[in-house]
């Protein structure tokens, strides 16, 4: 569902740019080859971080490859597309502001999200220019994509068991009257 967009992307942004696909050993490159077809600009790789490493910038499909990306700090356009209802199903169950983990992580928008509709080769192109471009755009970007890698290194520097770390978010939520001493 996101593969034939984001070729659709490469092909607008033109062949002044070398392109890595990183690809699962598991997925079958005869068909992706096909796709991709004569185009000599994109080349399959087997590694997503070696990928991320070399580029300036990416269009990650959301999952936990936007949070790889954010700790190689490489900017990137967030996209993501599922059958209409897949979305509606999901959407009408699922209430988190945001699709990327980065931005959840965060708690804000670090990175642009291209969802269901939104998701059209125009929309990654004009982000993606904004962002492979010095200036303020991009470095906004790398510094939130920064503040998301200083915060998971935080917490994986901290040895506590996870359900201790818990409930003492628990008990500092209940020290401040922020939740309800009922439930």
């Amino acid at each position: 569902m996101n593969l034939p967009e984001i070729l659709e992307s490469v092909a607008k942004l033109g062949p002044g740019y070398e392109y890595l696909l990183p690809v699962a050993p598991t997925l079958d490159r005869t068909f992706l080859q096909s796709l991709i077809g004569d185009n000599g600009s994109i080349r399959l790789v087997p590694e997503t971080l070696q990928a991320l490493a070399q580029s300036r910038a990416g269009i990650v499909a959301s999952g936990t490859a936007t949070v790889e990306a954010a700790m190689m700090g490489t900017p990137f356009v967030m996209v993501y597309r599922v059958s209409p209802m897949t979305y509606r199903l999901g959407r009408s169950r699922v209430k988190v502001p945001y699709f990327a983990m980065v931005n959840l992580i965060a708690g804000k928008e670090v990175v642009p999200e291209l969802v269901q509709q939104d998701f059209t080769a125009e929309n990654v192109v004009t982000r993606l220019r904004a962002i492979m471009v010095d200036g303020p755009t991009r470095e906004k970007m790398i510094a939130g994509l920064a503040g998301v890698k200083a915060s998971l290194r935080g917490q994986m520097q901290d040895k506590r068991h996870p359900a201790d770390r818990a409930a003492e978010a628990v008990m500092a939520q209940l020290g401040s009257g922020r939740m309800s001493k009922t439930g």
